[in-house]
């Protein structure tokens, strides 16, 4: 592949260099490169070619290797650059690190061009790196968005023909709801390409009235696409249309879905019945279900009463079509009252009466100040305050205002069964209906919690930037629960009772 004189390094890129759906992007030099999909499709092999290249090739190359783990970095990519390398006849240009202490670099002979390894566990050493101009995020389905950001912006330098991108390669296996991972909503769903595989367009910024394009390139490629892999691992692969859906869909489809447990706490919830298009509807009261906590958002959401029992075939559909989820720095009660207010105004829902309905334990006086509660901070927001702009924002709470709030919240199991029930369409004449654009975090949240021991799992979650621990899922789905549970109160207490629909 290799042959060198006088000094100049003259490269022949072989049929079998790489797969035949990747030699097209030999040499790509777009901002963003993304090479996703099914296993076994020789992405990573394909990401350490044109790495390799590029390193012997420009006048200035300084990747950062990205994984989550520091201590992965050697086993990964760098076991590929040197597996790539020796294949290729590259291996002599290059000094590649030597025992499991060794530092995690491999630089050119040929010039100072060279690769560092660094994983998001210690972010102080990825910012710490100097003058990078390229990152390769391995198993990018597992990097955080804050951490993503951080490397990005750390791409920089002044030397001349430096050219500055970033690769992600990664299987789209993701634990939580891929449609709220920043790599989907940033390049798949902002771009218009929700479903797209094989797609490119250009991120654009305005930057003081001058627009700013950053190209990107999006590969979707899979075992199919592998000409060395054996019909017996594809088999392996395809069998799970039989046994896994999940793992067919990621690892053989190389596509995004979200993962089924088989340890749900809403089995019965299905995005296809019980999401879609659900418009406010004009004059009908606005029932709001609360939840306290500030982290990761105060949860709150609205939803209408819907019943058309008294018509020939109509039903009670209970819809739910906006929900706050206002974070950090700004979380807490009052931010999220006033943006109902003022969401409230600006779309015109003022003649609509609002019901209030949440966690019991908003009810208890706070530790730090025993003459307030939660639920007295709630109904301070929804008051009326004065914007920023001076000009007062109107209060919803008035005489066609009603609390609902329980006194103690229902058990966890017997309304987890009792939600389950109703969503599985028990109550022959109920159903749920969810905005699916609005209310992102209550379907996650229905797709995505699982049962614990006692009641439903919620896995803390460390948030690095913060410096605190908190639950990411499971607040939205309490609300749900609430508000079921108070809407249909009678249903609720038949089925306790064991007289179900």
């Amino acid at each position: 592949m290799v042959a060198q004189k006088r000094q100049t390094l003259r490269l022949h890129i072989g049929p079998s260099a790489c797969a035949p759906k990747f030699r097209p992007y030999l040499r790509d030099r777009s901002r963003h490169l993304l090479l996703w999909g099914g296993r076994d499709s020789t992405k990573s092999d394909f990401v350490a070619l044109e790495l390799l290249l590029s390193c012997l090739q420009d006048p200035y190359f300084l990747c950062v290797l990205i994984r989550e783990k520091q201590n992965t970095i050697a086993d990964s990519q760098i076991a590929t650059l040197r597996k790539v390398a020796e294949r290729e006849g590259l291996a002599p240009f290059f000094r590649f690190p030597q025992g499991p202490s060794a530092v995690l670099e491999i630089s050119c002979k040929l010039n100072k061009n060279k690769f560092i390894g660094r994983g998001t566990d210690d972010m102080d050493r990825v910012k710490s790196v100097s003058d990078p101009t390229c990152a390769w995020y391995e198993e990018a389905n597992q990097i955080a968005k804050d951490d993503a950001d951080v490397v990005s912006t750390t791409l920089r330098t002044s030397h001349p023909g430096a050219v500055i991108r970033e690769i992600y390669s990664f299987n789209p296996d993701h634990k939580e709801d891929y449609k709220q991972f920043w790599i989907w909503k940033k390049f798949f769903d902002a771009t218009g390409n929700p479903n797209g595989t094989t797609f490119d367009g250009q991120l654009s910024v305005d930057i003081d009235g001058q627009l700013v394009r950053q190209s990107f390139r999006v590969l979707h490629s899979t075992a199919q696409d592998n000409p060395w892999c054996p019909p017996d691992r594809k088999a392996t692969y395809k069998r799970y249309q039989f046994t896994d859906p999940y793992r067919y869909r990621v690892w053989w489809e190389g596509l995004w879905a979200s993962r089924q447990t088989g340890n749900e706490f809403y089995p019965q919830f299905k995005r296809a019945t019980h999401t879609g298009a659900v418009p406010y509807l004009p004059g009908l009261p606005i029932w709001q279900s609360w939840d306290a906590n500030s982290l990761p958002y105060c949860a709150m959401f609205c939803g209408q009463n819907d019943d058309r029992r008294h018509l020939p075939g109509g039903k009670r559909t209970l819809r739910i079509f906006h929900e706050y989820a206002i974070g950090s720095p700004n979380s807490g009660l009052r931010n999220t009252g006033h943006a109902f207010l003022k969401d409230r105004r600006a779309f015109k829902w003022m003649d609509s009466a609002v019901m209030l309905t949440g966690d019991a334990s908003m009810r208890a006086r706070k530790p730090s100040d025993e003459r307030s509660t939660a639920l007295g901070d709630v109904l301070a927001a929804l008051n009326g305050f004065t914007d920023t702009d001076g000009k007062p924002v109107p209060g919803c709470l008035n005489g066609r205002s009603d609390s609902f709030w329980p006194k103690r919240n229902p058990e966890v199991e017997r309304r987890r069964d009792f939600v389950n029930y109703v969503l599985a369409g028990g109550f022959r004449e109920v159903e749920v209906q969810i905005d699916a654009t609005a209310c992102p975090k209550l379907i996650a949240d229905l797709e995505l919690v699982q049962k614990g021991i006692d009641g439903k799992h919620k896995e803390l979650y460390d948030d690095k930037a913060l410096g605190v621990k908190y639950q990411k899922l499971g607040h939205f789905s309490d609300v749900f629960d609430y508000w079921l549970c108070t809407i249909l109160q009678p249903e609720y207490e038949a089925f306790k009772a064991g007289r179900g629909g």
